[in-house]
């Protein structure tokens, strides 16, 4: 390997589906931020999608049964845009449609809203771009995120 690759961030993080391997997300992302220099914005957009969506694989998907591998690969292009694959061997999971989530969510007052139901329009809202797959065995939800490009600075 390269010394200059050396201190590269890993590209795919294995997690164990139990809330507590939420933990590891967080820190991988930060040096992913760092190695490609993703805006603040966008860093608080992608580890705001994945915990929302790793933690209703983990919760929903598994239904809290431990031990079964979620993995995050992580892939940037050359277009600005960081894609974030999320893949489970759940059942297959087919999310609501835009506008069955966004009127789960409208609410008169604050004691009308209900717990749940709040994750698919938060992901749509923060991620650019979201496409759910059925795998063979499993799920593949996959998260773009749009990097503004950096204008070349002044020397």
């Amino acid at each position: 390997m390269p010394e200059n690759d050396a201190h590269k961030a890993a590209t795919r993080l294995t997690l164990r589906s139990q809330l507590a391997d939420l933990a590891l997300v967080w820190p991988w992302v930060d040096s992913l931020a760092v190695e490609h220099a993703i805006p603040a914005d966008t860093h608080y957009a992608i580890n705001l999608c994945l915990e929302e969506a790793l933690s209703n694989i983990i919760r929903h998907g598994y239904a809290g049964q431990p031990n079964h591998a979620i993995t995050i690969d992580f892939t940037p292009t050359e277009e600005n845009w960081l894609t974030f694959a999320v893949e489970d061997s759940a059942p297959h999971f087919t999310p609501a449609e835009p506008e069955d989530c966004e009127a789960a969510v409208r609410a008169a007052s604050i004691e009308d809203v209900k717990p749940g139901g709040q994750g698919l329009p938060l992901m749509r809202r923060f991620a650019g771009t979201l496409r759910w797959e059925q795998l063979p065995k499993g799920n593949r939800l996959t998260m773009g995120f749009m990097v503004a490009a950096s204008a070349p600075q002044a020397i």
